[in-house]
């Protein structure tokens, strides 16, 4: 997967990130961030880094949380998210 990086970093080159509304929390360093080129990075970086689930449920459901959208087919990120919280409300956009 490593190569693809690269390939992932040219196309990301092109790609106008504008500055978020509300910050990003990366599954990288499951930490939010608002930086448009520090977003791009970590794009570029979760190709080939662990995915940091727990942590990353840990901080949205200690925050402010109110409601996910999962985005595209399937319901695994909402699967994930009801076995953190029982509470949590998770809806689902097919694209």
């Amino acid at each position: 997967v490593a190569p693809a990086v690269s390939a992932w970093e040219e196309v990301l080159a092109d790609v106008e990130i504008k500055k978020p509304s509300i910050p990003v929390i990366s599954n990288v360093d499951a930490k939010p961030h608002s930086d448009p080129d520090a977003i791009k990075k970590l794009l570029a970086t979760q190709v080939t880094s662990p995915v940091l689930w727990e942590n990353t449920m840990d901080l949205i459901l200690g925050k402010d949380f109110e409601k996910a959208c999962e985005l595209g087919p399937g319901k695994v990120t909402s699967g994930i998210l009801k076995r953190f919280s029982k509470k949590a409300e998770c809806s689902n956009v097919e694209v």
